[in-house]
This record gives C-alpha cells, structure tokens and sequence, in this order.
C-alpha cells in the first residue's frame, strides 16, 4: 500500500492512493487575500482506499463510519453550494460542524454522476488532525487520487483533480479555502502559489532541512479562519499592510530557496512569525517551541498553519538538526522529522535536487 491509482476500475476493484501532508513556509492567512504563499510537501501521508459495493456509499475513517444515499449527497452538495453562492460562512461551519463525513460528501457530490451507485470509501492518515499539517487536505487529495480510478476521463487529469480535493477543504475550512493545501498534497515538491488557486514548482537547492515541532494543540481551521476575520474586519488597513508584508517574504523566500541561501531562509521565516504574532495566530506553545528551536541553532522558526496551536516548523542544517530536536521535545513539543519536497498523491515534483529529512 499504496497501488498507483487507474483509471476505468472495474466493478470489484479498488483503487488505493497516498497523499503527503504539508507545511507553509511562508503566507498563512496572506494567501487568501491575494498575497503569495511557499507550501512543502512531507514525508507523513493520508492513503485513502476506494471500493465499488452494491448501492450506496460508506465512508470510514477517523474512527468513525457512516452510510448514505446519493439524494443525501447531492441534497449536501446543493445547500453547500447555495451557502457559497450567498458567501454564508458560518452556514458551512455550522454543516461541517454537524456532519463529520459534509467535506467528503461534498467532494462525491461534485462528480456523483460519474460515479458508480456505491463505493466504500476508507482512509488512513498519519497526521495529526487540526495540527497545522494539513491532515484534511491530505485526505481529500488521496480521495481525490483514488476516485480517478472511477471517474470520466475529462475529470481525471491534475487540474480538475485539485479542484475537486479543493472542494473538500472548502466545506472543512468554512466556506474560505485556498487550494494551498490540496495542492501540495496532490503535486508534491516545494511549491510557490502565486495566487490561492495557482502555484507553481520552486527549483529548491539542495539541502532543505526542516524539523516539525507539534504543540499538540488541536486548532480547527474553520474557527481561526473566523477569528483572523474578525481581526481584518477591526482595521482593515492595517490588515492588507500585514498581508503584503507576508506576500513580500515569501518573494524573497522562494530566491533563498533557489539559491540555497538558508541563513536568509531562516531570517525570512522568523520575519513571517512576527507577522502572525501581529495577526494573533501564534499560542504560548507555540511561541515557546519556535524559541527553543532558535536557541538550539535553528536559523528560524515560525507557526505553520492557521495557528492558534498546532506546530512550528524550524530551518536546520545537518549540524544543528539533533540539537533542535531535543530542545523542541524539552520544551513540551513532539519533534518529526519527515523528508521536505516530497512526490504528491499523483506526480511527483519537477522541482531538483533531493530535500533531506529523517536520516
């Protein structure tokens, strides 16, 4: 596990596919107001199995497992997309809230009359939820990956794939989703989004170090997302000059990353965590991994996601690698150290040179 997923699967068959989760380098919050972002896929994946049954379609995953029909898919997928159409967010929330499984139906919603009349749907995943990770993403994309094996040749290629993963996260987020995350997970490598729909590879040097700090503060996006809202709504200059400043790092972050220029990436990235500090995104716990990763010799550390908890991630070198490590388990964090650039759930990145993790 995982198979390569196929197209044109016949009745009795599964398609099995396996997509990475994510970490931002630079742009949380920033890319859905226009500003840029640098996402890098990671070595710890969500795999998602996909089965034709006779009629209907279970899905099971996160310890949990439920049953439906298709007119309670398209009924979910109509009022989701009545809800978008008016932009009311918290009707989505308030959907996603009270239905564990609304993301994924959401996402058969969109090609059901592609699909055949039952499919078991089954995932795994390695990441941890709500941590910053991107585990919904990486579980909509392996979905995604695998529904290919079923569906209509004009939905199976990259574009329409990350769309329909991108559907998921929309539903999960609260009606506001870039594609940042599905994405990465979906194409893999180190990628710069020059728009929150839009990325493209980054040819990163050789030499990406990374370690993961999780504070093991479950944050859901959907309610940070509200809250990062609420903040713009209080001043909304002083909001977009926050974003820019967001958007100009990651600029510079993708021409450190080229060049392999760390030191610069390292002061990129701590430059990115003041701005989420002035945003109101960074925790205690957060703040105390990111500092003890820097006094153990990371070159920077900053939040990763949508904050509120979840984890921080710190540029290392080899040399300072092990001591950021212990220092992050120290201070109350769990260290990973997953491989950075990595392949997607259906290609992998065209971006050179390998990019160093776990050894």
């Amino acid at each position: 596990m995982p198979t390569e997923a196929r197209s044109g699967a016949e009745i009795g068959s599964a398609v099995e596919a396996s997509s990475p989760g994510k970490v931002i380098l630079f742009g949380e919050h920033a890319i859905n107001r226009g500003a840029p972002a640098i996402a890098a896929a990671v070595g710890i994946h969500a795999r998602c199995r996909v089965a034709h049954r006779k009629a209907g379609y279970r899905l099971s995953g996160g310890g949990r497992e439920a049953s439906f029909g298709r007119s309670e898919i398209l009924a979910l997928a109509e009022e989701v997309d009545a809800r978008r159409a008016a932009s009311d967010h918290d009707a989505i929330r308030r959907i996603a809230a009270g239905d564990y499984f609304a993301p994924a139906k959401y996402i058969l919603g969109n090609v059901l009359s592609s699909l055949p009349p039952g499919l078991d749907v089954v995932w795994e995943s390695e990441l941890p939820p709500s941590s910053g990770l991107g585990s919904g993403g990486a579980a909509f994309a392996a979905l995604a990956a695998a529904l290919r094996g079923f569906l209509d040749e004009g939905l199976r290629g990259p574009e329409a794939l990350s769309r329909l993963a991108h559907s998921g996260d929309v539903v999960a987020h609260g009606g506001i989703a870039s594609a940042l995350d599905t994405q990465t997970s979906l194409l893999g490598g180190v990628r710069f989004f020059e728009s929150s729909t839009t990325s493209r590879p980054i040819p990163c040097a050789p030499g990406l170090e990374i370690v993961i700090g999780n504070t093991g503060v479950s944050a859901p996006t959907s309610e940070v997302n509200a809250r990062v809202r609420r903040w713009v709504a209080e001043d909304p200059e002083r909001g977009a000059a926050v974003f820019r400043d967001i958007g100009r790092l990651a600029e510079a972050g993708r021409i450190a990353l080229e060049r392999g220029d760390w030191p610069r990436l390292g002061e990129l990235v701590d430059a990115n965590a003041r701005a989420l500090e002035q945003i109101g995104v960074t925790t205690p716990e957060t703040e105390r991994l990111a500092e003890a990763a820097r006094a153990a010799g990371a070159l920077g550390a900053k939040p990763s996601g949508s904050g509120g908890g979840g984890i921080v991630i710190a540029i290392v070198t080899r040399e300072t690698r092990e001591p950021v490590v212990r220092a992050i388990a120290a201070a109350g964090g769990t260290p990973l150290t997953p491989d950075a650039g990595v392949p997607g759930g259906i290609e992998s990145s065209p971006s050179d040179g390998p990019h160093h993790g776990a050894p």
